[in-house]
């Protein structure tokens, strides 16, 4: 299995949409500091000139559900253009059964996501330094060494988004349909979950799932040292991996490829 995940990581930094993804983050984390500013320009929002770059890495803490939404781009750079058939084989796939070939997607993702993130950290946190240095401002090391363990909390929700992403992709032949499916299941259901629970409506039965099943919120929760429950982000990650790689295997076994 390890050279078929060797072969798949390597093609999937040749393709085009793995450059577009690592662009896509750059430009994010430009837009990022650009916006800090015009909003304390021209709304007054954090008039403290000086904690631009505080005030960005605090924020950044509370929208870390972006990366997790762009799981599905991970997957779909890591599967390819066509679903897999086991009855083509090549060097890498010869001896393996489906159930290797879907851990090797899997681990392929994982590892991309990996790189990605780490490139994602690095860049946010150069860029921010530099358009500190041009206002004449100061990045306090704390702030940053903050930022990164508020990523590490995180990490484990990460793993989970890809790993749904991953069995979405399994799930049909029809790409389209995976993307659907991931849109609805992470974004479109926690999302109404989340504003049916909140005020002014309220509504107590979606509370309770919102608290105790949705990971979306955990993000949010990361933010603050009150509101993290690290051992609840480990749980739910895990039984979410755990579950979503169970179903998407049992899908790519019961599969049959049409010709």
């Amino acid at each position: 299995m390890m050279n078929y995940v060797i072969k798949e990581l390597n093609t999937a930094l040749r393709r085009q949409y793995t450059f577009f993804y690592i662009l896509c983050a750059i430009v994010l984390c430009i837009l990022a500091n650009l916006s800090i500013i015009f909003f304390r320009e021209f709304f007054h929002y954090a008039e403290d000139a000086g904690a631009d770059a505080y005030n960005l890495m605090i924020y950044a803490e509370g929208v870390f559900w972006i990366p997790y939404y762009s799981s599905i781009f991970i997957a779909h750079i890591v599967f390819g253009t066509s679903y897999p058939d086991t009855r083509i084989r090549d060097k890498y796939t010869i001896g393996m059964g489906k159930t290797g070939i879907f851990f090797g997607k899997l681990i392929t993702a994982l590892l991309l996501g990996v790189l990605f993130l780490v490139l994602g950290v690095v860049s946010f946190i150069s860029i921010t330094f530099l358009f500190s240095v041009v206002q004449e401002q100061r990045l306090d090391i704390w702030t940053v060494l903050d930022f990164i363990q508020k990523v590490g909390f995180a990490v484990p929700l990460w793993i989970a988004g890809i790993s749904i992403a991953n069995m979405c992709m399994f799930l049909f032949l029809d790409k389209k349909k995976a993307f659907f499916t991931f849109i609805f299941l992470i974004i479109l259901i926690p999302r109404a979950i989340m504003y049916i629970a909140a005020e002014p409506i309220g509504f107590e039965p979606f509370a309770a799932v919102r608290d105790l099943i949705l990971m979306t919120p955990e993000f949010n929760a990361l933010q603050f040292a009150h509101t993290q429950n690290l051992g609840k982000d480990w749980l739910l990650g895990g039984v979410y991996t755990v579950l979503s790689s169970a179903i998407g295997l049992s899908a790519f076994h019961k599969m049959k490829m049409e010709y």
